[in-house]
């Protein structure tokens, strides 16, 4: 079965995720300071900053993974904290840095579980299929689209875990566009593809954003893949929000260099990258 954009019945409520304030510490020491972000609907919104600038900890936060030490997460103005588990695992779907499962799963099994809060859901509803504890034929069909959108449908009964990172990934991703949620929020999720499934997988995310209203938040430190394909840019740097915007007044040399230490220039649409000198002015 190829991909089709009838799998879905209707498209999911929009929904906004917001950071207000946040601050967090790890063993004492601060990561994240008085940031405050927004993933909105409708737009595909990329965390950039160097190493060590807290964008995995500020995702996790988003998540409700991590509890800030100060500042709120909120979705749709409603505090994350008071909101049922079964609600937010519909609402944002995650795919991590670096996926991994304990058991012996087939990739199909795998992207079957993004369906997993909407069986339930429909278990509250006294669906017969949830009853018994089996998917519906909306469920495997969903599966079955987001395993032809990431490349990985001849993969559909292999084991996960031998497969390769790339593979891996790919799945993962199926596993989050199944779960057919209004927010997507993704750690570093091109780190392991080639370029081909790369620009796949963003060309996908920018539809999921603009044809059908999702909030898109993704980690990355691709800058031009970044610049290409998101509408927002959030740069981190040193635990606060150094820069926030769209990608051609976030991604500067103004604003870049003097966070990334290197030289940095616009060659038509291209950012390019040179080792600074050691007595460079840059600070």
């Amino acid at each position: 079965m190829e991909p089709t954009d009838q799998v879905r019945t209707a498209p999911p409520h929009a929904a906004t995720l917001t950071g207000r304030d946040i601050s967090f510490s790890f063993a004492g020491s601060p990561v994240l300071e008085n940031v405050t972000v927004a993933i909105a609907p409708g737009q595909v919104t990329a965390i950039l900053g160097p190493n060590g600038s807290g964008k995995s900890t500020l995702l996790h936060v988003l998540l409700g993974y991590l509890k800030p030490r100060a500042g709120a997460v909120l979705l749709d103005n409603r505090p994350l904290g008071g909101i049922p588990a079964g609600e937010l695992a519909a609402t944002i779907a995650f795919t991590p840095q670096t996926p991994a499962v304990a058991f012996a799963y087939t990739v199909e099994e795998i992207v079957l579980m993004g369906r997993w809060p909407l069986r339930n859901r429909r278990r509250e509803g006294g669906s017969l299929e949830s009853l018994l504890g089996a998917y519906a034929p909306a469920d495997r069909a969903a599966a079955r689209d987001a395993m032809w959108r990431t490349d990985v449908h001849h993969l559909a009964d292999r084991t996960f875990n031998e497969l390769s990172g790339g593979e891996r990934q790919r799945v993962v991703l199926a596993r989050a566009l199944a779960q057919d949620a209004p927010i997507i929020l993704m750690d570093e999720p091109t780190a392991s593809l080639d370029m081909w499934h790369q620009l796949e997988l963003l060309h996908r995310l920018g539809e999921l954003a603009h044809r059908q209203g999702r909030a898109v938040g993704w980690v990355a430190h691709e800058l031009n893949l970044a610049r290409q394909f998101s509408d927002q840019i959030i740069l981190l740097h040193g635990g606060r929000v150094a820069a926030t915007g769209a990608p051609e007044a976030v991604l500067t040399s103004a604003i870049l260099e003097p966070i990334y230490r290197v030289r940095v220039r616009m060659e038509g649409k291209t950012l390019t990258f040179a080792r600074r000198e050691e007595n460079s002015e840059i600070q």
